[in-house]
């Protein structure tokens, strides 16, 4: 079975499975720079706010989301990093 990962590909809407993500304090980060909360973060279109909480798959024991100061919830994939400023990638 093939995987719809975009909406061109159907033109439909695809609500992937909900899963529970856990605040990365209940782990252990392996290097303190890792740490992105606080940073400042910005796109093409300016200044998005700051990140608030960094969310881990526990299964997969990996950062999978960042939470911004606004409450949007950003995927990992989409993050880079400037120096000590964050990007997002879309």
């Amino acid at each position: 079975m093939q995987r719809i990962t975009s909406l061109t590909e159907t033109g439909m809407r695809i609500t992937p499975p909900t899963k529970v993500y856990k605040p990365v304090d209940e782990f252990l980060l392996l290097d303190e720079d890792q740490d992105l909360r606080g940073r400042a973060v910005s796109d093409v279109t300016g200044d998005l706010g700051e990140v608030t909480e960094m969310l881990v798959d526990p299964e997969e024991r990996r950062v999978a989301m960042i939470e911004l100061s606004d409450g949007r919830r950003v995927p990992i994939e989409q993050v880079r990093l400037d120096g000590q400023h964050v990007r997002l990638e879309r």
